[in-house]
């Protein structure tokens, strides 16, 4: 019987600590998210979900996703050289037009791991529903330099 290495164990189980501790952190998130969604009133949700450009019941939606929803947005558009905060501010519309694709995307651990493994990899367009957007984006900039 193989003896087990105990600094490899303690490795082990501090990653999946880590991961489940993460995981607990992004719930609580939500939950706040929705609590405070859930405190207002009828008005003052529509005044907020028109204040970002979102009907009201988008934006219940993205609250219920929590804050990270579109983490893969701004990493792929850092692979791509694209400035997210530049582009929040000169179209904010098209950033949040984006921001709700990659939010509500299906294929988020595919993407997530394309990400970490080739972001080079030009796969991603072919799953990504922001794909186009995000080529006239990389067009525009190019053009722009």
């Amino acid at each position: 019987m193989l003896a087990s290495n105990p600094a490899k164990t303690d490795q082990a189980f501090s990653s999946v600590f880590a991961s489940f501790r993460g995981w607990l952190h992004n719930r609580k998130l939500i939950r706040v998210c929705r609590q405070r969604l859930d405190a207002c009133d009828k008005n003052e949700i529509a005044r907020i979900a028109r204040d970002v450009g979102l009907s009201p019941h988008d934006l219940r939606e993205m609250a219920a996703l929590g804050p990270d929803a579109a983490k893969q947005l701004l990493d792929r558009m850092d692979a791509l050289h694209l400035d997210a905060d530049a582009l929040a501010k000169s179209d904010p519309t098209t950033m949040r037009d984006l921001q709700r694709l990659c939010s509500s995307c299906v294929s988020k651990k595919r993407c997530q791991r394309d990400l970490l493994l080739v972001p080079d990899d030009p796969m991603w367009r072919h799953y990504c529903p922001n794909a186009d957007t995000l080529d006239a984006l990389q067009s525009e900039s190019t053009n722009a330099r």
